[in-house]
């Protein structure tokens, strides 16, 4: 192959990789948070999880417990207990926090600490967060 062949086949190269967008995978961690009309009569949620694919790992937010683990599978099913407040519910250990859009949770249930009756979802919101 000529010279003027191999440099016009770098620039070109060169070119569509500049071109393509595509940004590396960050491994790292993202946030599960809510926001709860009643902060601290709550005592367990129930949630699912969606995912493109499962977390490395899912830990419960500081003095909650986390029923239903470990998370296998895309779409999950997770029970947290304890006083669950407003703030970090959950942390995901991801392959790509760049993706954190593509991480859902769906509030399913929230139960009172005592007797645990279940409270309506009106005001509570779940977010997935870097």
């Amino acid at each position: 192959m000529s010279p003027l062949r191999r440099g016009a086949l770098g620039a070109s190269v060169a070119l569509l990789l500049a071109c393509s967008g595509t940004v590396a995978p960050v491994a790292g961690m993202l946030k599960v948070n809510l926001a709860s009309p009643n902060n601290g009569v709550d005592g367990a949620v129930l949630l699912v999880l969606s995912a493109p694919v499962p977390p490395v790992s899912v830990s419960a937010g500081s003095g909650l417990t986390l029923w239903g683990g470990p998370v296998t599978a895309a779409h999950t099913t997770l029970v947290l207990t304890g006083n669950v407040t407003t703030g970090t519910l959950l942390t995901l250990q991801v392959d790509d926090i760049n993706k954190v859009r593509q991480y859902s949770v769906a509030l399913q249930q929230v139960a009172q600490t005592s007797g645990y009756q279940l409270e309506s979802l009106a005001g509570y919101s779940v977010t997935v967060t870097k």
